[in-house]
């Protein structure tokens, strides 16, 4: 858990000590995708999230979440595994790391580095809400 932590802080302090001091732009890579939750699953100290979408970028894509709490249990960090299948030809994988936090009872509110098979690096910011089995997901192009 401290490897995950730790590289993410690396990220993101290395790509802060390229600015130019004028504040980050990000780009939007694509428009929000809506996702499905297709699965919730509770082990102990991990919740396993899997969901699909149609994403305009990557085609149909399949995610996995796995989540650990922190002590309170109103956030803590998680790794992604995803995979996006454009056409018979093309497709692409990813792998990230995150934070998440709660934002009341029903709504999660994830923010990770994904490292994209094709060399590309995003940052997404996704919205869940479990109760109605639904997420919003914005991405961010870094590289």
């Amino acid at each position: 858990m401290h490897k995950v932590i730790l590289l993410l802080s690396l990220l993101i302090l290395s790509s802060l000590s390229f600015a130019d001091h004028h504040g980050l732009a990000l780009e939007a890579r694509q428009p929000r995708s809506e996702l499905e939750l297709t699965s919730i699953t509770l082990d102990g100290d991990f919740t396993t999230i899997n969901a699909e979408a149609q994403m305009g970028v990557y085609g149909r894509v399949y995610m996995t979440f796995i989540l650990a709490s922190n002590d309170t249990g109103d956030g803590g960090t998680y790794t992604f595994e995803g995979r996006g299948y454009v056409d018979e030809e093309n497709a692409f994988s990813g792998t990230g790391v995150g934070v998440w936090n709660r934002d009341g009872v029903n709504v999660i509110i994830m923010e990770q580095l994904i490292n994209i098979s094709d060399g590309t690096i995003n940052l997404d910011r996704i919205v869940l809400n479990p109760l109605n089995r639904t997420a919003t997901l914005d991405v961010y192009a870094l590289k």
